[in-house]
């Protein structure tokens, strides 16, 4: 079951928001992700947030010290989010870097069942320019890299041609799918079988250009 622990902490917040039943909190979170995907940090009324959940401006901020705890929380529940998922279906004996990636894929899935916004929130978030956020979400940041580093330091490499760079594959693969994301989640109609299939294209099409010719199908 997915909860809103970080690191097995629940942080400076307010208790009485995980006190609330999970459905409420996902009300809250998902009213979150949506406003300040469509809005600039600054910009993101919190009215509007309050409104869409249901609740008073004023018990938001009873759930939430003020708007920047709630924008970080929804930040970093994110990364705890797909942490807990992975840690819950994927198979830790993986050791193909695609098939691996192409896994994520069903976590990604499961996320925007439960948040539709999540990724558009995502893909704001990581363009933020206000400095009251973006130097502590450069923290968070850091603090779930390694997540990254343990995927590539158990990948078979033996796949791979004779001078490709993984660390950098992986850094490439990711503006890809950066560049694709902004052009679907952001877009007004989300299809996520869509997003399956054009990520999948993006894996592939780098599989074929840099595995051994042995390893591909």
């Amino acid at each position: 079951m997915l909860t809103d622990t970080v690191n097995g902490r629940r942080g400076c917040l307010n208790n009485k928001f995980f006190n609330l039943p999970e459905e409420k909190q996902n009300v809250i979170i998902n009213a979150g992700y949506r406003v300040f995907s469509e809005n600039s940090y600054k910009k993101s009324p919190v009215s509007e947030i309050a409104k869409e959940a249901g609740i008073s401006k004023a018990l938001l901020f009873h759930y939430f010290k003020n708007k920047k705890e709630f924008y970080l929380h929804l930040y970093n529940k994110v990364f705890s989010l797909m942490k807990e998922i992975a840690e819950e279906e994927m198979d830790v004996t993986e050791i193909d870097f695609f098939e691996g990636l192409l896994k994520s894929l069903k976590f990604q899935r499961k996320l925007l069942e439960q948040y539709v916004y999540i990724f558009r929130f995502m893909m704001k978030a990581m363009h933020e320019e206000d400095e009251d956020v973006a130097k502590d979400m450069i923290g968070i940041n850091s603090a779930h890299a390694n997540n990254a580093y343990r995927f590539l330091e158990k990948v078979d490499k033996n796949k791979f041609r004779e001078g490709v760079n993984i660390d950098q594959l992986f850094n490439i693969i990711g503006w890809c799918m950066e560049g694709f994301w902004n052009e679907k989640y952001l877009s007004s109609r989300l299809d996520i079988d869509e997003i399956d299939a054009g990520y999948e294209k993006i894996v592939n099409f780098f599989k074929r250009t840099t595995y051994k010719e042995e390893y591909l199908p």
